[in-house]
Order: structure tokens, then sequence, then C-alpha cells
């Protein structure tokens, strides 16, 4: 008979947080009540050995999000102590790796070594960015189970197959159907070259693919001072210089808020007053500039603010013990400071972190740099990343006006006559 083995009990867990992960007191207080949730509503039964349980639990957790009991995000927080506690069981501790999308559904075998061929050319080409070519294996997964359910083959789907696919999703995520046929034209393009399908499919996606270009909105000079304004005068706390740094570096080197939350110690060169970075979503290494304002606002943050850590990144969350920041925590910062600035911009324009990086290279498009000069600050691949930027230059529309034609005069008194 299989030995019985039992679910840890929360004492042992929270030893492990707290050694292994750093947890505060307020962050296991939170832990130790999804601990509670987990075990008492979804790992009733001991009957079995604990390893079966637990990921018995986690179907039960799963079950219990599709049918709309519990909210994404409590999914989230019981599936990652979920794995913890596998962690602890399997290994003795607990650490930083990433959680498994537990009941992850794949399709037949011939369909998924299709799919890992286009994911292995996408990567070994670099076509696209890493997070790119992840979201378009999520999509093409979908599109796999959808295909294999409907019975359709990929390699022969005709137009209305992919027409089908697209009002499907259009139903489940409408605001990333742009996404899902991009995905789709990337996937097929693949197989195309691959002479496995026929290039008319790309018909069928191309008017979803191109949807109307959106503008979103830009920092002024004016506002951008606000906000450095409003951070220094929050710059009395720990919180408050972190916060003042970040929005610092933002201004200066127009970086992502996924590269602002991954910069790390070693990264900043003290003596050019610069930062080199690979950035994460490109994969591209980029070296960029800072002024002696976000030095000294980086040195006061690292120096009195930052405190010790195992970790090796510079900016860390306040409430969490060796956490980095998040781009989601980036955004909410920023919106203290545009209250505090009494800046107010409509939700259409989508101002977040990223708008500091579309300010930047539209101010110096403004300023009449060359568009090789604007994508080696921001790190673009190439010039064609960096043409969105001409599309909300006040400069560059000034020198698009469309001649009017002449009236002639006679004419448009006759008009007026028959009227």
């Amino acid at each position: 008979m299989q030995k019985k083995t039992f679910i840890p009990e929360w004492a042992t867990v929270a030893e492990h947080l707290r050694d292994g992960l750093g947890y505060s007191e307020a962050t296991l207080k939170r832990t130790r009540y999804t601990y509670n949730v987990f075990v008492r509503d979804y790992c009733s039964t001991k009957e079995s050995e604990t390893i079966s349980v637990i990921q018995q639990g986690i179907e039960q957790v799963e079950m219990a999000f599709e049918s709309g009991e519990i909210s994404r995000d409590k999914l989230l927080r019981l599936r990652r102590l979920a794995f913890q506690i596998l962690q602890l069981i399997e290994t003795g501790q607990i650490n930083w790796k990433r959680a498994p999308l537990y009941g992850k559904i794949y399709g037949n075998s011939s369909d998924e070594a299709l799919l890992s061929s286009y994911v292995e050319m996408e990567r070994r080409e670099h076509r696209h960015a890493e997070s790119i070519i992840k979201r378009d294996e999520n999509i093409i997964r979908q599109y796999i189970r959808y295909a294999e359910e409907n019975k359709i083959n990929i390699a022969h789907a005709k137009a209305q197959d992919i027409l089908a696919f697209l009002s499907f999703m259009k139903k489940r995520r409408p605001a990333g159907l742009k996404s899902v046929a991009s995905a789709l034209k990337h996937f097929y393009i693949f197989l195309i070259d691959s002479e496995m399908a026929d290039a008319n499919i790309l018909l069928a996606i191309k008017p979803w693919d191109t949807p109307q270009k959106r503008v979103y909105g830009v920092f002024s000079a004016e506002e951008i001072q606000r906000i450095k304004d409003a951070a220094t005068q929050l710059s009395d706390t720990e919180t408050g210089k972190r916060d003042k740094a970040i929005i610092m570096l933002a201004i200066d080197c127009g970086i992502r808020s996924s590269d602002i939350c991954c910069l790390k110690l070693e990264d900043i060169d003290w003596r050019s007053a610069s930062i080199s970075i690979i950035q994460k979503k490109t994969g591209i290494p980029h070296t960029a500039p800072f002024s002696a304002e976000t030095g000294e606002a980086l040195a006061d943050y690292i120096l009195n603010a930052r405190g010790t850590s195992n970790l090796p990144y510079v900016f860390l969350k306040k409430s969490y013990f060796d956490s980095a920041m998040t781009s989601s925590l980036l955004c909410q910062r920023l919106k203290k400071l545009m209250e505090k600035a009494g800046i107010s911009r409509a939700s259409s324009e989508k101002i977040n972190m990223h708008t500091f990086r579309r300010s930047l290279g539209t101010a110096m498009v403004d300023s009449g740099e060359s568009l090789e000069m604007v994508a080696q600050i921001l790190g673009h691949k190439d010039k064609e990343a960096t043409k969105g930027y001409i599309a909300i230059s006040e400069r560059m529309l000034r020198e698009c006006p469309l001649p009017m034609p002449e009236i002639n005069e006679r004419t448009e008194k006759n008009d007026q006559d028959e009227i």
C-alpha cells in the first residue's frame, strides 16, 4: 500500500515563504487566507496521496472559475499557492519559479507538431518579439482546438472556415480581434512558405487585420514638468524617492515599463550616465543616456530608500519585500502623480507609462530629428516601428496640408441659382 502524505500545515508553508521568498507579515496574512480557502474548499478529501489531492484541488479551482464562482484574480492566487505547496512537497523548498498554466488543453499530435515548427521558425529567424511569438502560440492553439472540434483541416482550411473562427473569437475577445487576425496571418504565411497552404487563404484574413490606425495621447512639455514637480513634492518618503527615479528615467530614456521593472543595478553605468539593457520585448541590446537630474534621483533612491535585497533589480515594491515592480503598479503610481499634478485625460487616449515613450519620440520628430535617430534613441529595430510617431507629430501634420481647389465664382453662382 502506498504511504499517505498530507498537505503541509500553514506554519510550515509560511516558514518557507518567509525564508525562501522573503514574504512580509502582511503578505503572509493574505496568503494564509488563500491557503485556508484552498485546503478547506478544494482539498477536502485525504483519501489518496497528497500530490493527487492537490492536483484534484487545482482542477476544482479551474471548474469554479469556468462556472463563474470565483474571479480570475482568485483563480491565479489559488493556483499559485497550490504550485508552491507542490514545490514544498516535491523539493522541500519554495522558490520564485513561475507556476505552470494548469488545465491547458492541447491539440492532437500532428497539429501540435505543426505549431511547434512554426514557433521554432519564429524564434530562429527573429521575425517577431518573444511576446508576440507567445501571443501567437496561444491564439493558434485556440484555433487548433476550434478546427479539431469542427473537423477542419488546418492546412486545407477554406475562407469560410477562417471567417467562422474570427466570428467565434469576436464574441469571446472583441477587443483582441486584431491580435487574433495577426496571429492567423503569421501562421498561414509560415504554412504558405512551407508549401502546405494556398496563398489565397490570406485574403480572408486581410480585412480583419487592417483596422483603422489608432492615435494615442502624449504628454506636453508643460504636463511632463508638472508630473516631475509632483514627484519631487512626494520624494520625502521611500516610495516617493522610488517613484521620482522611475518617472525621471521614463522621461529621459523613453524605455518601456517592462524594461524599467527589469532594470538591474549592474545595468547602470554611472561614469557615462547611461543604462545598458537587453530589451524585454525585442531581445535587442539598447543603451540610453540619462540627465544629471535623473542620475541624482536614481542615486537618492538606491542609497537612501531601496534598502538591501538579494534581488538584482533596481526598483522594488515597498509592500512586498524582495519583489520587483510590475508594469501595472507603475501605471497606478503614474495615475497618483497625475492626480497630484492636476492632469486629467480621456480614457480613449490610453495614458500610461508608455506615454512617456510616445512623448519622447513625438517631441524628437517635432524638433526635426530624423526617423533613424529617433529609432536609435528608442531602441527600435528599424525605422518602420518609429513611423507611428509621425501620426501624432504636430510639426509633421502642419507640413502635410492638402491644397484647396480653386472655386469658379461663375459656377458657384449658377449652382446657387439652381437651388
